[in-house]
């Protein structure tokens, strides 16, 4: 009896959240905008040239290994060692260009989309305001939701669409 007065004092005293929860899918929306997908083939675009690249030193290191491993019986500890030292070089070449590319694109696609991600904040603020929510959340962070939360994802994605038109 005194358990169920404390919770019954307690569940009065507390301030009842009456206000409506909405989530986006801010991660769908960024990429669904016409302009978040335009920057995504960009990032593709260069991609493509970048992987060719490095599939063709790669083939060259696999290339060179394999041809020292077919002669490494008949070379000379020097000559081995000289082998080894041109291999260990051309794996370093190989790495340094492959994290710069990395790099490079992951710069690429942070100036691409960070001004997005920007505005997309701004119309998620207006949307959220437009549709009654109390409070919007990225679904990304959500374990779970029931049903009445009030996705606005599609809303962001159109009105971010409507504001900036992708640019040809």
């Amino acid at each position: 009896m005194r358990t169920l007065v404390s919770t019954l004092l307690l569940a009065l005293s507390a301030p009842a959240f009456a206000g409506k929860i909405c989530v986006v899918d801010f991660q769908t929306a960024v990429t669904e905008t016409q302009e978040g997908k335009a920057a995504q083939t960009r990032i593709d675009t260069m991609y493509a040239t970048r992987k060719g690249e490095l599939e063709r030193m790669q083939a060259d290191l696999e290339k060179a290994i394999k041809d020292y491993q077919g002669r490494a019986m008949i070379l000379s500890a020097d000559a081995k060692a000289q082998e080894e030292q041109k291999l260990g070089l051309q794996q370093q070449t190989f790495e340094r260009t492959y994290m710069q590319y990395q790099q490079e694109m992951q710069q690429t696609y942070g100036a691409l989309l960070g001004d997005l991600d920007e505005k997309m904040r701004t119309i998620a603020k207006d949307v959220g305001a437009s549709q009654g929510c109390s409070v919007v959340l990225d679904s990304a962070v959500i374990v779970y939701a029931s049903n009445e939360v009030g996705d606005v994802t599609d809303v962001l994605v159109q009105r971010y669409n409507a504001q900036h038109p992708a640019k040809p």
